[in-house]
C-alpha cells in the first residue's frame, strides 16, 4: 500500500475515533429511553392490579445532566396513566445547590400521581447535605423514606412501600424498615442499591426497585459492564430474580464520572403491578 493510502486510513480511522467518542460523549447520554415493566402481584391482591408507577433514579443533576437533560426523561411520561411515583436515589452531583432545579424538574410528574409519591437517599446525596434534598423533595410534595415505610390505598386494597436506607454511607436497616409493616399487607421495596436484595425478599417484600450502577454506563456486547460502583457489583442491570423475588435495576436518567454512555441508554421507568402474572417481564 502507498504511503498516501496508509495516511487515508489513518485519517479516516481517526475520524471514525473522534465520532464515536462524540457520541458516546455528547449523544447518548442525553436519549433517555421509556422502559416498561410488568411485576407480578401477589395473591390476594387483584384490586392493585394495573396500578403504574413512574420510576425514576439517578437524576445526578449537576456539571453533566442539567434540569433540561432530565426534563427529557421525564417528558416520556406525558402520555401515560400513572398512579404513584418512585424515586430511587442520587438526585444531585457534586453540590447540593442543584437540588431545587432538580425538585422543580420533577415537580410535574409528582403532581400527577393520585397516590403520591415516595423517594430514597442515594450514595451522592448523603454527603451533599441530606436536609437540602430531602427538604427539596418535600417542597414539591415527596415523602423521602428512610428506613421506613408508607402505605397507599387503592380500591381497597392497601400497598406498602419499603425504603431502605442507601447501603454505603448512609445507615442501610431492612429489618427497622418491615417491622412495623401490618401483616399481609403488600410490600415493595425500594432501595438504591441492588446488591442486598436478599434481605428484603426475606421479609417479605414481593418485588424490588433499585438504580445506583447506571447500567454499567459503558457496556460491551458478551462482556457487559467495564466498571461498576462498589454495592453494585451482584445485580447492575434490568430484571433480576432474588430467592424468588424480582429486583428490577433501572439504569438511570444521569450521568456521572465518566460522563459517557455506550449500550447503557438514560431511561426512565413504567412499572405496571399485573396480578394475572406468574413472571415479571420487559415490554
Amino acid at each position: 500500500m502507498s504511503r498516501r493510502g496508509r495516511r487515508a486510513i489513518g485519517l479516516l480511522a481517526a475520524l471514525g475515533g473522534l465520532l464515536a467518542y462524540w457520541r458516546v460523549r455528547h449523544v447518548n447520554p442525553y436519549r433517555p429511553v421509556l422502559e416498561r415493566v410488568e411485576l407480578p402481584l401477589p395473591a390476594g391482591a387483584t384490586a392493585l392490579d394495573g396500578l403504574r408507577i413512574a420510576f425514576v433514579t439517578d437524576t445526578h443533576c449537576g456539571p453533566f445532566t442539567t434540569p433540561a437533560d432530565i426534563h427529557r426523561g421525564v417528558a416520556l411520561f406525558d402520555r401515560e396513566r400513572i398512579d404513584l411515583v418512585l424515586l430511587g436515589g442520587d438526585y444531585v452531583s457534586e453540590s447540593n445547590l442543584y437540588a431545587a432545579p432538580m425538585a422543580d424538574v420533577l415537580r410535574s410528574l409528582v403532581e400527577r400521581a393520585p397516590l403520591g409519591a415516595f423517594a430514597v437517599m442515594g450514595n451522592h446525596d448523603l454527603p451533599l447535605g441530606v436536609d437540602r434534598v430531602r427538604g427539596e423533595l418535600e417542597r414539591i410534595g415527596v415523602r423521602v423514606l428512610r428506613n421506613e415505610h408508607a402505605i397507599v390505598e387503592r380500591n381497597g386494597q392497601r400497598l406498602a412501600i419499603a425504603g431502605i436506607d442507601d447501603t454505603i454511607v448512609g445507615r442501610a436497616d431492612a429489618d427497622m424498615t418491615f417491622a412495623s409493616i401490618p401483616a399481609g399487607v403488600p410490600t415493595l421495596a425500594l432501595w438504591h442499591e441492588a446488591d442486598f436484595a436478599e434481605h428484603a425478599a426475606r421479609l417479605g417484600a414481593f418485588a424490588q426497585l433499585s438504580g445506583h450502577t447506571h447500567g454499567g454506563q459503558v457496556r460491551l456486547p458478551f462482556v457487559g459492564s467495564i466498571w461498576l460502583p462498589p454495592d453494585g457489583r451482584v445485580r447492575d442491570i434490568g430484571l433480576e430474580d432474588v430467592e424468588g423475588m424480582p429486583v428490577y435495576i433501572s439504569r438511570g436518567l444521569g450521568v456521572y464520572r465518566p460522563p459517557v454512555r455506550f449500550l447503557a441508554p438514560p431511561e426512565v421507568t413504567l412499572v405496571r403491578l399485573n396480578a394475572g402474572m406468574l413472571h415479571p417481564g420487559i415490554a
